[in-house]
């Protein structure tokens, strides 16, 4: 039986692996995926000795690093299905394989926030995507919409101004979120134009995307605006269905200042917790943390 089993292979899983390896812990750590929503992005420009990176090599980065240490086991393309607490050990059940160990830390992240309105559930996938660096080439010279003007919205709408002929952005609230330095690049592109205090009513087209219809809510007047593709960033939810363990309204795993849960044994790191701050950095930091109070609980027992 293994000493931890880490769920996640972001930033929090990585580093969580990396130092409990170093402190002399026997770890599994298993994932679907190494950087998680990470893979979602572009490239990344805040992470501390990166000026600028790819976000899939960042994210192969983590699992270079983390192979390095040939301790550890790693476990690619499992799904974890259940954490469950026996009397002094966990049982991790995926759907390959079911492992043991004496403490577990959950890190893994969150999922983006499903879009829900008329129309959106029947034409996912066929013009509604989440993941502008995944599906946006397909939209070369084409005209696009994102939902939400948000820190990844943003992001999202640079990216795809840089393929498609017109990008607009529509926001719910009266002014964009995301860094300052980024709403600066926003405002240079003669193609993008941001459509604010507007509510999507409805997804247009039968077999593919055609067009959307929202509300201003100003006024409350309805309008239409034709496009070939929605990129939807309405925030995300927290990937903690398989745990029971103490949760907020909004599912995010409740830790305490050592991040451990209400489960004796049961850890939780990074964006899956309810954290105040969720950047990738501070993912990191938590994973690092995390490891150094399991190890401390192992010792003491």
């Amino acid at each position: 039986m293994k000493d931890l089993i880490i769920v996640g292979g972001s930033a929090a899983g990585v580093t969580a692996g990396i130092y409990a390896v170093r402190a002399g812990l026997s770890v599994t750590l298993i994932t679907e995926n190494f950087g998680g929503q990470l893979l979602l992005t572009e490239k990344v420009e805040n992470y501390t000795g990166f000026k600028s990176i790819p976000s899939f090599d960042l994210a192969m980065k983590f699992r270079e690093h983390l192979h390095s240490y040939k301790e550890i086991e790693v476990i690619e393309g499992y799904k974890v299905l259940k954490v469950e607490k026996e009397k002094d050990f966990f049982k991790v059940k995926t759907s390959k394989k079911e492992f043991q160990s004496k403490a577990v830390i959950i890190a893994t992240g969150k999922r983006p926030r499903k879009l829900e309105v008329k129309g959106a559930k029947e034409l996912e996938h066929k013009g509604i995507h989440y993941c502008a660096v995944c599906d946006g080439p397909l939209y070369k010279d084409k005209e696009v919409a994102v939902i939400g003007g948000g820190y990844s919205g943003i992001e999202e709408a640079l990216y795809l101004s840089n393929i498609c002929s017109k990008v607009y952005i529509l926001e719910y609230g009266k002014e964009l979120g995301g860094e300052e330095i980024t709403k600066k690049q926003l405002m240079q592109k003669k193609n993008i134009e941001i459509l604010s205090e507007v509510e999507v009513k409805e997804i247009l087209g039968e077999k593919t995307v055609k067009g959307l219809k929202f509300k201003e809510r100003n006024s409350a007047k309805e309008k239409e605006i034709p496009v070939s593709a929605i990129f939807v960033n309405i925030g995300e939810l927290p990937n903690s269905d398989f745990v029971e363990a103490e949760k907020t309204s909004f599912n995010e795993i409740i830790i305490n200042d050592k991040n451990e849960t209400n489960i004796s044994g049961l850890f939780a790191a990074g964006d899956v917790t309810n954290i105040s701050v969720h950047q990738l950095i501070v993912a990191a930091g938590e994973g690092c943390k995390t490891a150094i109070h399991v190890n401390e609980y192992l010792r003491r027992k």
